[in-house]
C-alpha cells in the first residue's frame, strides 16, 4: 500500500459533512411548555451530539432560573453552550400562549411537530409519518425549518399540531409507546442528521477507511495464484475463485483488514513457491 497516500487520505478525511443540497437549510429545536429542566439541559446535549446549535424555550413551565441552574448544565454536558444561548420566550398572559405561539412560527419556512400519539388514526390532527419516510426539501435558498417538542406530560395539543406543516411519530412497541422527550428528541435529530450529511464509514479521530477495487483484485490475484498452485481439480477451481471474490465482495474491508489479509496471503504464496507445488 502507498503509505504516503494513506496519510493523504486520512488527513482529508471527515466522517460526517453537511450534504451539497442540504447546505441552505437551519434547524432550530422549539420546547413548547417544558415542565422539566433536567430534560432541557439534556436536549441541549444530544443537540450538540448531531450538530444542532438553535433552542427556543417557549412558554416554559419550569422556571428559568432552574433552566440555566447549574444542576441543569450538568446535565447539558457539552452541550452547556447551547443550553446557555437558549433563547427563552415567555408569555406573561397564558390566554395569549396560542397567538404568541403562532407569532413564533411565522420566522419559520418549515414547521415539523413531533407527537407521541397518533398510532390510532381516528384523530385526524394526529396523522402522522416516520422520520424515516420523511424527505427534507432542497432549496436554493436559505430555508429556516422549526422542530417542535411539547410538554412531557402531554406533548402538543391539537391547537399547536394544527399550525405545523409536518407531524412526525417515532415508532415503538405498542406496549409503552411514550418516550422520555430528551429520548425522543435524541431520535428525531439524529434521523435529520442522517438525512442532512454525507456519513462516511468511520471511528471518529481513527477512521476506517475502505479498501479500493484495485487494492482488493490485488488480493484475488494472489487468490488465484493459489488456487493454482494447490493444484485445485479444473473444474473446482472457478467455483473455488468466484467463492472468494464475493465474500470479499460482499464485505465492507478497511484498508487495514485487506494489508493484514494480504499479508497471509502473500506468505502462503511464498511457502507454495518455495515447496515447488505449483509446478504443471
Amino acid at each position: 500500500m502507498n503509505k504516503k497516500k494513506l496519510k493523504r487520505d486520512l488527513d482529508s478525511y471527515h466522517e460526517t459533512q453537511r450534504a451539497e443540497e442540504y447546505k441552505n437549510l437551519t434547524f432550530t429545536v422549539i420546547l413548547v411548555r417544558p415542565e422539566h429542566a433536567g430534560n432541557i439541559g439534556s436536549i441541549a446535549r444530544v443537540m450538540r451530539n448531531f450538530n444542532f446549535s438553535k433552542l427556543i424555550v417557549f412558554n416554559p413551565i419550569e422556571n428559568k432560573e432552574n433552566i440555566f441552574s447549574y444542576e441543569t448544565q450538568g446535565f447539558a454536558m457539552h452541550g452547556k453552550n447551547i443550553l446557555m444561548n437558549a433563547d427563552i420566550k415567555e408569555v406573561e398572559d397564558q390566554d395569549n400562549h396560542l397567538s404568541e405561539y403562532k407569532k413564533l412560527l411565522t420566522q419559520f419556512d418549515l414547521v415539523i411537530a413531533t407527537t407521541a400519539k397518533g398510532e390510532k388514526n381516528y384523530n385526524i390532527k394526529r396523522l402522522a409519518i416516520f422520520p424515516m419516510d420523511f424527505s427534507l426539501p432542497n432549496s436554493v435558498q436559505p430555508l429556516n425549518i422549526a422542530i417542535l417538542f411539547g410538554r412531557e406530560s402531554r406533548g402538543l395539543t391539537n391547537d399547536e399540531i394544527s399550525l405545523a406543516d409536518i407531524l412526525l411519530r417515532i415508532p415503538t412497541g405498542l406496549d409503552y409507546p411514550a418516550l422520555n422527550i430528551s429520548h425522543a428528541c435524541g431520535v428525531i435529530l439524529y434521523e435529520l442528521f442522517k438525512k442532512v450529511n454525507t456519513i462516511n464509514i468511520g471511528r471518529g479521530k481513527n477512521p476506517v477507511l475502505l479498501a479500493s477495487r484495485d487494492d482488493r483484485q490485488i488480493l484475488l490475484s494472489m487468490v488465484k495464484n493459489i488456487i493454482k498452485k494447490l493444484k485445485v481439480r479444473t473444474h473446482k477451481k472457478e467455483h473455488v475463485y468466484f467463492a472468494f471474490r464475493n465474500i470479499f465482495e460482499r464485505t465492507f474491508m478497511s484498508r487495514k483488514e485487506l494489508g493484514l489479509i494480504t499479508g497471509v496471503f502473500s506468505k502462503v504464496n511464498k511457502i507454495l513457491e518455495s515447496l515447488d507445488l505449483y509446478e504443471e
